[in-house]
Order: C-alpha cells, then structure tokens, then sequence
C-alpha cells in the first residue's frame, strides 16, 4: 500500500508522465481491439444473404423493381433458342410511397345581416384527412411516384441463329423507353 501511494504521488507531481501512462494504456486497449477476429461477424457473400431472405421479408419499395424483372425474365424466356435468362433493373430513386386517406369535408355558411343593413357572409372549410389501415393496423400505402429506369442489364444463354441482341436492345428500349446506351446484354453458356 505504501508504494501505491508513492506512485500516485509521483504521477500527481507530473503531469507528463501520467499523460505518457494514458496514452500507453490506451495503445494497449487499441491494440487488443485490434487484434480481435473479425472474419466471424462479417457476411462472406452479401448476394447470398439478400437472395436468401424470405420473401415476407421483401421491402414494399423494391417490390416494384422485383415485378419488373420477373415481367421480363418471363418474356424474354419464351423467345425461341434461350436457354436461361436473368435480369436487372436499376432505377435511379425508389417509388414514392404515400398513405391512403379517407377524407371528410364539410362546408359550412354563415349569413349575418347587421343593424345597418350590411351583410356578413362567413365560409367556413372543414377537411379531416383519416389514414386508412388494413390489416393489424398496419397503415395501406399506394405508390405516388414510378422511379425512373436507367439502366437494365439482361444475362441470357442463347443457342439460336437469330441476333438476339438487337431482339432484347429493340424491346427493352421499347418497353422502358430508355436510351439503348443504357441496356447491356451479356451472353452466357451455363
């Protein structure tokens, strides 16, 4: 106990050399930190965890995306000679999604004639703007605003004698009307 005290006196008397142990102390914490392994918390392939979530789980605003490219993925399958097809669309901002309401109004007129003879008219506007839930009070949502589509990238494994590319370039473009510099095609051999 004596030569605690002693130590304690010695860092009370410099402040130098109890800066100096600080900072020691917490080299020592960082490196500990540092050491630790981190390749035990981490995702190894973050597609697979995206593709493995169940699909309750599925966000409302990716769901429109997520249409579309079954929608096409479904067309472009029955064209004759492929094989396998996947795409993806990219949007440049999500789907605005706005609360349904039920709305009230009531309109209502006051008509005052004073001593004089004068007439007072008072309107008077009333809106009540009720959110409609559906199911466990869960609030009903419709989309407001499409997101614009920027870009689409179609992977299809191909064994036809038709050019296929300018097939899909000719009716993407068509369906998304988007510039064909923004569709890519790749072909695959699976």
């Amino acid at each position: 106990m004596f030569k605690l005290n002693k130590i304690i006196n010695i860092f009370k008397g410099n402040k130098k050399l109890l800066y100096a142990v600080n900072i020691f102390i917490l080299l020592i914490i960082l490196s500990f930190i540092l050491k630790l392994d981190s390749s035990k918390y981490t995702v190894n392939n973050p597609v697979e965890v995206l593709n493995n979530k169940n699909q309750s789980d599925k966000d409302p605003i990716n769901e429109y995306v997520d249409s579309l490219e079954s929608k096409i993925e479904n067309m472009i399958s029955k064209i004759e000679g492929i094989n396998s097809v996947d795409v993806m669309i990219y949007t440049r901002n999500s789907p605005i999604l706005e609360p349904i309401y039920d709305v009230n109004s009531t309109s209502e007129t006051n008509t005052e004639v004073g001593s004089d003879g004068t007439k007072r008219e008072i309107k008077r506007d009333t809106n009540q703007n009720q959110v409609v839930k559906g199911n466990g009070d869960k609030i009903i949502e419709k989309y407001f605003k499409y997101p614009e589509i920027t870009g689409v990238l179609i992977v299809v494994d191909y064994t036809g004698n038709k050019n296929i590319n300018t097939i899909l370039l000719n009716s993407v473009k068509t369906l998304f009307n988007i510039k064909v510099n923004n569709i890519e095609i790749v072909l695959s051999n699976d």
